[in-house]
């Protein structure tokens, strides 16, 4: 989608932080990146200094594909009638000029933030379905893809929450094809490098905050104030924004501070909060409890078992009759709503349960497996791993829960990139031996696929076999470039393998 075109100096006139020092501020303008490789003709080419190199190494490219600006931080020197606008932060410029050159899409819809270590694509479909249940046309941005909703399939993109050039224009899209509401899962990285800087959020919503990105952050509470960013400009849209928070998580108070005065609590551990659950019942393909909210008490049926599930529907009940749905929605859409790769099951008439999950952190495992230990007649077994390069802490932890709950842990590869899959794996491994009880049948097997063929061809009647850490995933990342890989296509063919279809 192009947008309509709009003239330089028209966007130029909405960020004053920005100055046209060469050129002609007649020229049009149909659009914004930061990527000289995905310039169109147009389009303005943000250049924003990188760890490892200077953006302004790539103007040559933008402006032979078309760019018809070029946005710096530092000078830079070009011939002919090219134009220069320069601004003191690219970033920034970035966010502010996309909001610009896409007319304000944010304004249009009310827009929902989900944000939260573990949890925010699972909340985020829930609201969206929810949202759409109650007749609300309702778009989607979330790490399994874009969707403008009314029945439209996603479109993967490969980022929890995209730049914000991508994300401007994902809206714009949205706001075209009729969208009155959007749901956009929003990462820490995204809050501190001002991907979301523009955004007017009508809700802000948090699910909770475990360890995680810390090699970015740097401590628990730096990560907490980057998500507590989300509530603050909530904040600034005015008295009809309201939050959303899980008050069962010690950080709520702080991430909720700064934000709406509006603020809905939820949670399982107390009754005096505005939406809470009771009688809960967990079967392997569903979950079954009683709902409270200022708005009524419902009886829940959800396509999606598990404890966690339970508290995402609070969030996204809680969100969805703000922004003007009903409860009657928000119980119809529980009994159909699922998501890729989160709780997924595998069903080839095999006498054994398999479920794909994206848990890839040590809070997401340890809830995952202790929601299926208790629907586990026979042997649970679980297979992961970790990525490469990133939270290097959370993989001793992650060893060390799953073998305090599973019966076969098996340790494979996810995503190593450029790091050693089998030093990875030690790192896991040495986890295990610290669990206090525990099984003694921990498995290193470094390929994936010979991993998920292994653990599947030993499970028995009555087993249930976790397949965690990839979720809706479509790639393996490796040393030497990414494969085609899915959790559950591999685990189909795999079961075919075994005489299952």
């Amino acid at each position: 989608m192009r947008t309509t075109t709009v003239h330089l100096e028209e966007v130029l006139a909405e960020v004053p932080a920005a100055t046209l020092v060469q050129g002609d501020a007649t020229r049009e303008v149909s659009g914004i990146t930061h990527d000289s490789r995905r310039v169109s003709p147009g389009d303005l080419f943000v250049a924003i200094p990188g760890a490892n190199h200077d953006a302004r190494g790539f103007v040559a490219q933008a402006l032979e594909r078309g760019a018809a600006a070029v946005v710096t931080e530092g000078p830079v020197e070009l011939d002919g009638d090219a134009a220069v606008v320069r601004v003191p932060s690219a970033r920034a410029a970035l966010a502010d000029l996309a909001v610009a050159v896409y007319r304000h899409p944010g304004e249009h819809m009310k827009m929902v933030g989900v944000t939260g270590t573990d949890g925010k694509t699972t909340t985020s479909h829930l609201i969206h379905a929810a949202l759409e249940q109650a007749g609300m046309r309702t778009g989607r941005l979330t790490t399994v893809g874009m969707t403008t909703g009314g029945g439209n399939p996603p479109v993967y993109y490969g980022f929890t929450t995209p730049e914000a050039g991508e994300l401007q224009r994902m809206l714009a899209q949205m706001v075209s094809d009729g969208c009155q509401a959007a749901v956009t899962e929003v990462s820490s990285h995204a809050l501190q490098l001002d991907r979301v800087r523009g955004v007017p959020f009508s809700a802000a919503v948090f699910t909770n905050l475990t360890p995680e990105h810390l090699d970015f952050h740097g401590t628990m509470e730096n990560y907490a104030k980057a998500k507590a960013h989300l509530f603050a400009m909530a904040a600034m849209r005015g008295p009809d924004s309201f939050g959303v928070v899980n008050a069962d998580d010690q950080w709520w108070k702080l991430i909720a501070s700064g934000g709406p005065e509006t603020l809905y609590t939820y949670g399982l551990e107390s009754k005096d909060l505005d939406l809470w659950a009771e009688n809960l019942r967990v079967d392997a393909d569903r979950s079954r409890f009683t709902m409270f909210t200022p708005w009524g008490r419902r009886e829940m049926i959800s396509a999606m078992p598990g404890k966690m599930n339970v508290m995402n529907w609070l969030a996204a009940t809680a969100t969805t009759v703000g922004l003007g749905g009903d409860l009657d929605a928000v119980v119809a859409a529980a009994e159909y709503a699922t998501v890729e790769g989160r709780m997924q099951t595998v069903a080839a008439g095999q006498p054994f349960e398999v479920f794909v999950d994206f848990a890839h952190t040590p809070h997401a495992l340890e809830t995952v497996l202790r929601t299926l230990r208790a629907q586990t007649k026979g042997r649970l077994m679980v297979l992961f791993g970790h990525a490469g390069g990133r939270d290097s802490g959370n993989r001793r932890p992650m060893g060390r829960i799953a073998a305090s709950i599973a019966d076969v842990v098996m340790v494979t590869s996810d995503n190593p990139a450029h790091e050693d899959p089998a030093a990875i794996s030690a790192e896991i491994v040495a986890g295990t031996r610290e669990a206090e009880s525990g099984t003694s049948d921990v498995r290193v097997v470094i390929d994936r696929g010979d991993a998920l063929r292994e653990l599947l061809a030993d499970a028995t009647p009555g087993d249930t076999v976790l397949l965690a850490g990839k979720g809706h995933e479509e790639y393996q990342a490796l040393a030497t470039g990414n494969i085609d890989w899915n959790d559950a296509r591999e685990a189909r063919t795999a079961l075919a393998g075994l005489g299952w279809s």
